[in-house]
C-alpha cells in the first residue's frame, strides 16, 4: 500500500500536469475558476488584438501558421451546421427590433404605394403584396441563419462560390443589354441604369437586384480574408491590395451599370472593416482621398448626374427638374409635424412625390406619423445598431466579429445615408432604407444580414457553456462575457 507521501505527491503531480479544454494549465500553480473566467473577460475584450488568446495563464505549444505567422494551437471544436437542441440563445434585441421594422415597413409600404397602384394598374395592394411575399421569404431566411452556425461560412469553398456567383450576376447585368433585350433573362433598363436581372416572361417574371446581394457576399468575403491576414492588416502586398482588388472588382461593376450610391456604401464598408480589422490609419486616411477623387473625376464624365447631385443646395432653382423630388420630400416633412396626418392620409403621395414607396418613403413617414413617429422609428434603427456593435464586441472569434461589425456597419451607412438625402443634407441618391423601401431583394438581403448577426450571437452563449458556469455566484461574470 503506497504511503502518504506517494499519495500526496502523486495528487500534486496530477493538480499541476493535469490537461484542460484548452491546453495544459501552468505548472507553476493553480488557478482557480474564478481566475480563469476573469482572465477570459480581460482576454475577450481586447481579442481584436494581434494575439487572442480565450483564456490567459494557459500554455500551448506554439506552431508556424499561414504565411509565417506565430500562432497558438487551440483546441479544434466540431462545428455543427445547425444549432438546435444546443440551448443556446440569441439576442432578443435584434430579434424583436428586426420584426418590428420589418412590420412597421410593410404598413407604410402599403399606404405610400396604395394610390399609385390604382393609377397604374387599379389594384391598390400591387406593391405591398409583393413586398409581403419576400418579407415572409426573408423572414424564414432570416430564422434559417439564425439557427446555422455562422462558422460554416468560414469555409474557403463557400466564401468563393459566393464571390464567385455574384460576380456573375454583376457582369450578366452589365453584358446581357449588349447581347439581348428581353424574355427569358434580360436586364432592363430602368431609371438610366442596368440595375436588374428579370427571369420569365415580359409580364410575370422575377427580378433580382445582384448590388444589393454583393452588400452581403463582400462582408462575407472580408470577414473571412481579414481573419485570415489578422497577423498581416498592417501589410500592403499580404492584406490591402488584395482585399482592395475584390471589392474594386465589385465596384467596378456597380459603376458601370451605373450605380453610384450603391458603389460609395461598399466603399465606405470596406475602408470600416479595415478600420476595425487593424490596418494603418495611413491607408485609410489614403484610400479616403482617392475614393472621393474618383469619385469626383467619374462625375465629370457623367454632366447629368453631376447636375443631379448638386441641385440639391438650391433645389428652387431648378423646381421644375432636379429639385422637384426633394421640394417634394420638404413638403411632406412640413405637413407632418409634430404628430402627422395619419395612417393613409399623406397627400405627397398622390403623384406628387416620386418613388413615394421606395427611396424616399421616409419621407411619407414624416408626413403620415409625423416627427414624433420619425423619431421613434430613428431611435429604433439606433437601438438595433447598438445591439449589432454589442454582438460584435462579444464574438467568440474575429471572424465573427467581423462579420457582425460588417452587417451593423452596412445596416448604419444606408440607414444614414438615405435619412440625409430626405431631408436635403446629401445629394440625391437612390439608397434604400432597410425594411422599408419597396424591393424584394433589399428586404431580403438585409432580413438575412440580421439572421447571420443573430447566428454570431449565439456562439457567445456557447464560449459561456464552455467555462462551466454552474453557480449563481458567478452571474455578474456571466452577463459580463
Amino acid at each position: 500500500m503506497p504511503s502518504g507521501g506517494a499519495r500526496s505527491g502523486n495528487r500534486n503531480e496530477r493538480r499541476t500536469g493535469r490537461p484542460s479544454p484548452f491546453g495544459i494549465l501552468d505548472s507553476s500553480r493553480e488557478r482557480s475558476r474564478s481566475e480563469r473566467v476573469e482572465d477570459s473577460i480581460r482576454a475577450r475584450k481586447g481579442f481584436a488584438s494581434e494575439t487572442f488568446t480565450p483564456l490567459s495563464g494557459v500554455r500551448r505549444p506554439v506552431v508556424r501558421g499561414d504565411y509565417g505567422e506565430e500562432k497558438r494551437r487551440q483546441p479544434e471544436e466540431k462545428i455543427r451546421l445547425f444549432v438546435f437542441g444546443q440551448g443556446l440563445s440569441f439576442d432578443y434585441g435584434v430579434l424583436i427590433l428586426t420584426f418590428i421594422l420589418m412590420v412597421v415597413g410593410l404598413l407604410m409600404v402599403l399606404s405610400a404605394s396604395s394610390y399609385e397602384g390604382i393609377v397604374r394598374s387599379s389594384d391598390s395592394l400591387a406593391e405591398f403584396r409583393n413586398q409581403a411575399l419576400w418579407a415572409a421569404i426573408g423572414f424564414s431566411l432570416m430564422l434559417l441563419l439564425m439557427n446555422i452556425d455562422y462558422r460554416v461560412l468560414k469555409k474557403t469553398w463557400v466564401v468563393g462560390t459566393g464571390v464567385g456567383v455574384t460576380l456573375l450576376m454583376l457582369v450578366a447585368v452589365v453584358a446581357l443589354p449588349k447581347v439581348v433585350s428581353g424574355p427569358p433573362i434580360w436586364s432592363p433598363y430602368v431609371n438610366y441604369s442596368h440595375r436588374w436581372l428579370r427571369v420569365g416572361t415580359s409580364t410575370a417574371f422575377l427580378s433580382v437586384q445582384p448590388s444589393e446581394i454583393a452588400k452581403i457576399t463582400l462582408i462575407l468575403f472580408l470577414s473571412w480574408f481579414f481573419d485570415r491576414r489578422a497577423g498581416h492588416m498592417k501589410s500592403l502586398t499580404k492584406t490591402i491590395i488584395p482585399a482592395l482588388a475584390v471589392a474594386g472588382s465589385y465596384a467596378g461593376l456597380i459603376l458601370l451599370q451605373p450605380n453610384l450610391s450603391t458603389l460609395g456604401a461598399i466603399l465606405i464598408v470596406t475602408l470600416l472593416m479595415m478600420y476595425v480589422a487593424g490596418s494603418s490609419w495611413w491607408v485609410n486616411t489614403g484610400l479616403i482621398a482617392a475614393g472621393v477623387g474618383f469619385i469626383v473625376t467619374v462625375l465629370q464624365f457623367m454632366p447629368d448626374r453631376l447636375k443631379r447631385y448638386t441641385s440639391f443646395r438650391d433645389p428652387w432653382a431648378v423646381a421644375q427638374g432636379d429639385g422637384w423630388q426633394l421640394i417634394q420630400s420638404y413638403f411632406a416633412l412640413a405637413n407632418g409635424r409634430w404628430a402627422g396626418t395619419g395612417i393613409g392620409m399623406s397627400r405627397q403621395k398622390l403623384l406628387f412625390l416620386p418613388y413615394s414607396s421606395s427611396d424616399f418613403i421616409f419621407a411619407i413617414v414624416g408626413e403620415e406619423l409625423g416627427f414624433i413617429g420619425a423619431s421613434v422609428i430613428l431611435i429604433g434603427f439606433m437601438l438595433l445598431i447598438f445591439f449589432g456593435i454589442r454582438v460584435a464586441l462579444n464574438a467568440q472569434d474575429r471572424f465573427g466579429c467581423y462579420l457582425a461589425s460588417g452587417t451593423t456597419m452596412m445596416l448604419a451607412v444606408q440607414v444614414v445615408i438615405n435619412i440625409l438625402v430626405v431631408t436635403g443634407w446629401m445629394p440625391t441618391t437612390g439608397l434604400p432604407l432597410p425594411f422599408f423601401t419597396a424591393g424584394g431583394t433589399t428586404l431580403m438581403i438585409f432580413l438575412c444580414s440580421m439572421g447571420l448577426l443573430l447566428s454570431v450571437s449565439r456562439r457567445k452563449n456557447a464560449f459561456v457553456r464552455k467555462l462551466g458556469f454552474g453557480s449563481a455566484r458567478q452571474s455578474g461574470l456571466k452577463s459580463a462575457l
